[in-house]
């Protein structure tokens, strides 16, 4: 449990990759052990270390089911400090969740306990939580007086420390405090604390808090106007949370990160770090943190979404913070519902206008008769095994001279030749039994990489494409898609999103050019950000925007394949 728990304190101190998993094993170890010496307190020790670990990484869930079991194993007499301690990271975890009144009512419980205590160490851990829960309780319902008491609460929290000779939470009570004086305006107070709490985690070689107050530092330069100075603090803060694997923080890092890039005009990268932020959030179980990342994803580019994204991220919004008790998180929600429902009625309103106008623009009836048959066509050929006689009967014709003209080099279907099988070459003598008709070979099998981690539309691309003969094989992770398009596997076309976990497309769009065996594989990278610029330059040779393109895909890839084959 030892060993365990200082894992995952050096892990996080130091922002070691891998630490808080190797921390959770250790101590889930220890947990079996100490079950098996019938060691109740000491189990409860070792559950409250393990929800830290949980906490670190932001599955405050976890964490939350961890300290309540732990809590239902101990002696309330016997072990009343191991209690109260467990309890004080239960008041974190539900702080962190935006469970303001459940922190407060955890603590109003325990005052008592606290008050009488002669540990130091625990009274200030009390009165920190509690100025914590007091200053987001104030901020979020407009109560003044909760504010007031947060300072009073920080300060008590303070002294106990320095008295129990903790320097290291004395630095946090000052970053909170800084943290608090932030949230009512007082930038320049607040900079006077968070550099001192630096300072102090600077002396103790805490990298890891030392970045996440840089994040609270960029926040209050971000308010200030200082934009070059906060997006240098919050860029230092990212770099350095990336290596810990503390995906809670660093989700909230990035979306700090999102909005000083937003404003630096820096709209892709802006765009690209704010769904990451959210991504990272929800993978680690930090609901909250992820709703509020999508929140300030729409405030700053609602005007650059369409109206599917834009849809698609409230919808993911609302679900993430339907439990949330923070007021002004609901409240950011609603304006952004407003925001919606307004853009629609204008959107109605003009195509209601447009729409006649629209459908007729640029109609061209050979056009659309063209594309209503060479669906057919293609069908037919794909099931009759590229047989141009079996595809003309399927087709209701039996002169299959017409199909095949149809397919020659000048013929309107010339793009669907590709899926024909090879015509037959006749031998002199139609008597001398050597002379046998070469067997018929197989229609060609095209398979086709799709890199997508939206499953509708992973799933919609393959349904697509299969139904037209192609083979797709699907992949969500930008890493695993890495491994896959460096591999010796045959792809006759690769179809990429760009915002994926673990790599880009774009940085696999690269990686393809780069190996000799992809060099003229075609790419068609389908995005809804808007990077055709960059996609272009890193080799891609189609880029489609989601939705709206989305109905050009198969022609897209008709294209690129058929292009392929006759070069």
């Amino acid at each position: 449990m030892r060993v365990g728990s200082l894992s995952g304190y050096l892990g996080s101190v130091r922002q070691i990759e891998g630490a808080q998993e190797k921390s959770k094993d250790l101590i889930s170890e220890s947990i079996t052990r100490f079950r098996a010496l019938g060691e109740p307190a000491r189990v409860a020790a070792a559950r409250s270390e393990l929800g830290f670990c949980y906490r670190r990484v932001g599955a405050y869930d976890d964490a939350r089911v961890v300290y309540q079991e732990a809590l239902k194993g101990l002696d309330d007499v016997v072990e009343k400090e191991l209690r109260a301690k467990i309890l004080l990271r239960l008041v974190i975890v539900e702080t962190l969740s935006g469970r303001y009144n459940d922190s407060l009512r955890i603590l109003t419980d325990e005052t008592g306990f606290f008050q009488e205590s002669s540990n130091h160490f625990l009274k200030g851990k009390f009165h920190n939580e509690l100025a914590l829960t007091l200053m987001f309780l104030g901020k979020a319902e407009h109560r003044p007086d909760y504010t007031d008491r947060a300072i009073i609460e920080y300060t008590a929290a303070s002294v106990h420390f320095e008295q129990a000779g903790h320097i290291s939470y004395k630095a946090r009570a000052e970053n909170n405090l800084g943290f608090l004086l932030y949230t009512i305006g007082h930038y320049e107070k607040a900079h006077e604390h968070l550099n001192r709490a630096r300072s102090l985690f600077v002396s103790l070689a805490d990298r890891g808090t030392v970045a996440q107050i840089d994040e609270a530092r960029a926040r209050v330069l971000l308010e200030q106007g200082r934009l070059r100075a906060a997006e240098s603090a919050i860029r230092e803060s990212v770099r350095v949370l990336s290596k810990g694997g503390e995906q809670g923080a660093l989700a909230e890092a990035l979306t700090t990160q999102g909005r000083v890039l937003s404003k630096l005009g820096n709209f892709v990268e802006s765009l690209n770090t704010l769904r990451r932020s959210a991504d990272l959030a929800e993978q680690a179980g930090a609901g909250e943190d992820a709703g509020r990342a999508l929140l300030s994803l729409m405030e700053e580019h609602a005007d650059r979404l369409n109206e599917y994204e834009l849809l698609e991220t409230y919808e993911r919004a609302h679900n993430l913070l339907k439990e949330t008790q923070d007021m002004e998180t609901i409240s950011r929600l609603r304006a952004c519902a407003l925001r919606i429902v307004s853009d629609r009625r204008a959107s109605l309103s003009q195509r209601r206008v447009r729409s006649v106008v629209d459908f007729w623009a640029n109609f061209n009836l050979n056009e659309r008769v063209h594309t209503f048959e060479a669906r057919y066509v293609r069908r037919a050929l794909i099931d009759g095994e590229g047989s141009v006689t079996c595809a003309s009967r399927l087709l209701g014709s039996q002169h299959h001279g017409t199909l095949a003209a149809m397919l020659d080099k000048g013929g309107r279907h010339k793009d669907l030749a590709y899926l024909r099988t090879p015509p037959e070459t006749r031998r002199q003598s139609i008597i001398n039994p050597k002379s046998r008709r070469r067997p018929r070979s197989k229609a060609r099998t095209i398979n086709i990489l799709c890199v997508e981690d939206y499953p509708a539309v992973a799933d919609a691309v393959k349904e697509t494409l299969e139904e037209l003969g192609w083979t797709v094989e699907l992949c969500a992770d930008g890493t695993e898609a890495m491994r896959k398009i460096e591999s010796k596997v045959r792809y006759h076309l690769l179809i990429l999103d760009n915002h994926l976990p673990g790599k880009e497309g774009l940085e696999l769009a690269r990686r393809a050019r780069a190996l000799p065996h992809r060099r003229r594989t075609p790419i068609i990278m389908l995005s809804a950000s808007d990077i055709e610029r960059d996609a272009l330059r890193a080799g891609v040779n189609a880029f489609l925007r989601k939705p709206q393109d989305t109905g050009r895909l198969t022609a897209t890839v008709t294209r690129l394949l058929t292009k392929k084959i006759t070069t």
